[in-house]
């Protein structure tokens, strides 16, 4: 099992590997194959193969600069997207305990505790102060 590793190891020696986009193109293929099961239709089963190669291509190349920019691209787009998701998902999780705000000053997201009545918050990031009801 040791030697597998190190030949592994070796061999990955000086290539890219795996990042978000890789991931990205892998959760698009199995998406992509499941709709193709749905539907029974060949073209759209080869073509959800078509993400699994192109990261396969990127986590074995030796181009690091390249995968390097291709990912930064990538998280460019993904980010405000993830950090959306993660936002909804707090608030969604949080729903009895807290509620969320936004500054009217620099638009910035505020958690404060539910249940206090009309409070006066105070903005960490630009200090503005305003009043709500939790």
């Amino acid at each position: 099992m040791m030697a597998l590793m190190e030949k592994l190891r070796r061999f990955m020696y000086g290539r890219y590997g795996g990042d978000k986009l890789c991931v990205a193109l892998i959760i698009l293929a199995m998406l992509l194959s499941l709709v193709a099961g749905a539907l029974g239709n060949w073209i759209v089963r080869l073509v959800a193969y078509l993400p699994v190669i192109w990261a396969l291509f990127r986590m074995f190349s030796k181009n690091t600069q390249a995968r390097y920019k291709e990912n930064a691209a990538f998280l460019k787009f993904w980010s405000p997207v993830e950090k959306w998701g993660k936002l909804q998902y707090n608030k969604l999780r949080d729903i009895k305990t807290h509620r969320y705000f936004q500054c009217p000053s620099c638009k910035n997201t505020l958690r404060v505790p539910r249940g206090k009545g009309e409070i006066t918050i105070t903005c960490p990031v630009c200090k503005h102060k305003f009043d709500r009801k939790t």
